[in-house]
């Protein structure tokens, strides 16, 4: 994946992520639109650089936690891509010292540590 997505991919991501984030938590297009947005940006950053993310896991208890996806190649052995069908977005654990994973539909926030 390059280190930012095409328009025509971001379109097509969100269109097929917002569908499911509106069933799945019962909110509105606009509302939903923004968690994908907010999912696209949070990936593009992470791949260069850090991020701190803020997302309730699936038992409903929150997390804000620091992340990025370098490295990400080296430790699968192939390139970070996401793809419409994606339910969730692993990420490196600067805490945890391990891989993670939040839902898409569950990330609340995300801002760049520089």
């Amino acid at each position: 994946m390059n280190k930012k997505l095409d328009k025509s991919t971001i379109s097509f991501f969100k269109s097929v992520w917002k569908r499911r984030i509106m069933a799945e938590k019962g909110i509105s297009e606009k509302e939903a639109e923004k968690i994908v947005k907010k999912n696209i940006e949070a990936a593009e950053r992470m791949l260069y650089g850090h991020a701190m993310i803020a997302f309730n896991k699936q038992d409903g208890t929150f997390c804000m936690e620091q992340g990025t996806l370098i490295g990400y190649e080296k430790f699968f052995h192939r390139k970070f891509i996401l793809t419409a069908k994606q339910e969730s977005i692993i990420y490196w654990s600067e805490e945890q010292q391990a891989w993670r994973r939040f839902m898409i539909g569950n990330l609340l926030d995300w801002k760049p540590i520089v």
